[in-house]
């Protein structure tokens, strides 16, 4: 949207703004607009970014991540004991009940796993529990998992989108894909009311919920209501009219521009997304001097880190410069020895002249949807030391074709870490397939295998530091900086600024002032 349009549009909606704001907060209802189509709250049926609000509003899992204290707290399960490096045995709370009134048991909890490990569920998302061996119920209100090999971070995935479903309702239905839109029961902080593709998601609070603590909290507004909007010119629109009360992951100049509004704001809230730059060090797109790592380190000293942060990224002061690529604030493991060098384009040129290159070279970098002006701002700073840098703006789909046929030079992205709280699905992403490893690093990849396996925390966080320290030392990918949600909302809400769902946070965290 252009600044005159957008300009335009604030000033013809000033007097519309405050009045149905307020009829909204009277009604106890908070409506919030999403920008992937709405079908159904099964997070394992449609792992869409935004479905993972829904879910944590509507399903438990068996243990949550404290955002705010970085440890794992109970949620489903009462507690947990690691008996063997490959076996874990959980606890589970007593008199917990699905929101038709059935009991939670073991039995629910076997039945969850075993069906979303299972090859035959057809899930898109399987490989994430393919560290589970088998699931076992000991009795009523305690169950043992076993893992193929020792997974420390193993309670980190359980926390992270993995909800529990009722065995008596998900089991008896013949297409399983019905079960999110038709018959949605958990045990989450909101009740489903309706699920419809054109008017959306209708929830409301949960008055029985019994949450396991302070993070587990019970839901502050009654009524929620998620409505499918794609395009942000109606979600603006609707925002100022008074038609929504909250736009998701708002852009830099959206956000800046709508926050001039009254009664307009914005939260920018801590998450598992970070940024950065990863070079093809292997060679697969055959762009020689990537190779060299003369010539990555001139290519990282190229960019000013701070200065991206600052005035590309949304998010103000919660916008960090990172050392790894993870979360420190919002992940278990992201430690790593603070990066050396600093930004000196100076001295980028004479490390490139060094290199065999004093005329510099041509090079593309490849951008996902959200990180373009990242990109592009990163490719000035490269022209400025006379490397030629192209840019390509892909969609996701592309981003995956091109990925795996090795067409990578420079790739300047995001990732969300899966809003897992242990960065172990970071390592995952750049080093256990092939087709997405453009490093070819033996001994790289020999540290981040020990360390997914290593269950001592202190031994463990060694080797991460060691695996994060050598991505540096051969610069074979640049941190950037973190990327929290950008919310855009009215000023009578109250948002919290950290979680582990990348797209905001949990709604029953959610409060009018």
């Amino acid at each position: 949207m252009s600044k005159a349009f957008a300009g335009a549009l604030l000033c013809s909606t000033v007097f519309l703004v405050a009045a149905p704001a307020e009829a909204q907060k009277a009604q106890d209802t908070l409506r919030v607009a999403y920008k992937v189509p709405i079908s159904t709250t099964d997070i394992y049926y449609d792992p869409q970014p935004e479905m993972a609000l829904t879910s944590a509003a509507v399903f438990d899992m068996l243990v949550a991540f404290d955002a705010k204290t970085k440890t794992l707290r109970p949620s489903l399960a009462e507690s947990w004991k690691q008996v063997t490096p490959t076996v874990i045995e959980m606890k589970l709370r007593e008199g917990i009940k699905f929101h038709d009134g059935s009991p939670f048991t073991a039995d629910d909890v076997v039945y969850t796993l075993t069906y979303i490990t299972d090859p035959k569920s057809n899930l898109r998302s399987t490989a994430l529990w393919s560290f589970i061996e088998k699931v076992e119920k000991i009795d009523d209100h305690n169950v043992r998992i076993t893992t193929k090999s020792p997974t420390p971070y193993a309670l980190a995935r359980l926390a992270a989108a993995t909800p529990i479903f009722p065995k008596a309702v998900h089991s008896r239905l013949e297409n399983k894909a019905d079960f999110g839109r038709r018959t949605p029961i958990g045990t989450g902080p909101y009740k489903v009311v309706s699920v419809d593709a054109s008017s959306g998601i209708k929830l409301v609070r949960n008055d029985d919920y019994k949450p396991a603590g302070s993070w587990n909290a019970r839901a502050r507004i009654k009524n929620v209501h998620l409505l499918p909007m794609p395009d942000p010119q109606t979600q603006i629109a609707q925002l100022l009219t008074g038609g929504i009360d909250i736009i998701l992951e708002s852009p830099k100049d959206q956000s800046e521009q709508l926050t001039t509004m009254p009664n307009i704001t914005s939260t920018a809230v801590g998450n598992t997304v970070y940024t950065y730059m990863l070079f093809d060090a292997a060679g697969r797109s055959g762009v020689e001097p990537l190779t060299k790592p003369e010539v990555r380190r001139a290519l990282a000293m190229a960019v000013d880190r701070p200065l991206l942060a600052k005035a590309i990224m949304a998010g103000g002061d919660m916008v960090k410069v990172v050392d790894a690529p993870c979360s420190p604030a919002a992940q278990v493991g992201c430690v790593a020895t603070p990066i050396k060098f600093k930004h000196d384009p100076k001295a980028a040129r004479d490390l490139l002249a060094k290199a065999g290159y004093p005329n510099g070279f041509d090079v593309q970098i490849t951008t996902l949807t959200g990180a373009e002006k990242l990109g592009e701002a990163i490719a000035g700073q490269l022209r400025a030391i006379g490397v030629r840098a192209s840019m390509d703006h892909t969609t996701f789909v592309a981003f995956r074709t091109k990925q795996t046929a090795g067409k990578f030079q420079i790739l300047v992205a995001h990732y969300s870490s899966g809003g897992t709280s242990d960065v172990n699905s970071v390592l995952q992403t750049y080093l256990e397939n092939e087709s997405r490893d453009y490093w070819r690093d033996k001994e790289l990849a020999k540290l981040a295998t020990a360390s997914a396996i290593e269950m001592d925390p202190k031994q463990r966080d060694d080797l991460l530091r060691q695996t994060f320290d050598m991505m540096n030392d051969k610069t074979l990918l640049l941190p950037l900086t973190t990327f929290p949600a950008v919310l855009v909302h009215t000023t009578d809400l109250v948002l919290p600024q950290v979680s582990t769902i990348f797209t905001g946070p949990e709604f029953n965290n959610i409060a009018w002032k």
